[in-house]
């Protein structure tokens, strides 16, 4: 047995992997985030969805098909995929991901988040990722960028160049939590710039966030590299705002 080996199964003595949920210690860690009973808690997204923003329809009869709000304006970004319902159990674990600096479990998330198997997602196909941004104040606040840990994370486990530093949020903006869709979209509208087109021509494009509730920060930062002439922008996030 290696030293690496050793040490690993040595780690795992004194500080076994716990559920995110109930910090249960896990006995499959390579395999689970969480417990049997958590998972059972955890709403997958699945099933009927919007084939652009992945909208749910969790009570239609109907297959997937285009939710009014595309049909209506079709987003800058071709399509939006999210692995979680944020509620219960997740949203708990990235609150405390998120506000309260536990960074482990945010790395944690990420993991899980990089080995996906995202529905209508081909990662041959990109070539960059790029994080939602914080606005220097916001970073300093909270002392790190929690997209960018995802980021960083898929972009090794996929073999995809992360660049963080090509999209500014030079515009601070008050938090969206209770705000609305139209109050969303006028909050973050101008909100960021491109550092160097040059190097988002042709290219296809995945953004990462947290947390979609309406899309309105992902689609600005869409259109922003379609404007700088990204060839594809496709966004994916951990968790996804159930509809009402």
């Amino acid at each position: 047995m290696s030293l690496a080996q050793v040490l690993n199964n040595l780690s795992e003595v004194i500080f076994p992997l716990q559920c995110l949920g109930c910090a249960e210690i896990l006995h499959q860690p390579n395999s689970q985030i969480f417990c049997s009973t958590c998972e059972e808690k955890i709403k997958f997204i699945n099933g009927c969805i919007c084939p652009i923003c992945g909208t749910t329809f969790p009570d239609s009869p109907a297959e997937s098909h285009l939710c009014r709000n595309c049909l209506e304006k079709k987003p800058y970004f071709s399509l939006a995929r999210a692995i979680f319902s944020y509620e219960n159990i997740i949203l708990n674990a990235i609150h405390q991901f998120k506000y309260k600096r536990h960074i482990s479990i945010g790395e944690t998330l990420a993991s899980f988040m990089a080995d996906y198997n995202f529905p209508d997602i081909n990662f041959a196909d990109y070539s960059l990722i790029i994080p939602v941004p914080l606005n220097i104040k916001r970073l300093r606040e909270r002392g790190f960028n929690q997209s960018l840990i995802l980021a960083n994370a898929i972009g090794k486990s996929r073999q995809i160049p992360v660049n963080f530093s090509l999209l500014k949020r030079h515009k601070f903006t008050l938090t969206q939590t209770g705000s609305n869709k139209k109050e969303r979209q006028q909050n973050v509208k101008g909100a960021f710039e491109i550092i160097d087109k040059n190097k988002i021509a042709g290219e296809n494009i995945i953004i990462i966030d947290d947390v979609y509730t309406t899309g309105a920060t992902v689609n600005e930062c869409a259109k922003i590299l379609m404007r700088s002439r990204a060839r594809n922008v496709a966004i994916l996030t951990l968790a996804r705002v159930p509809q009402n």
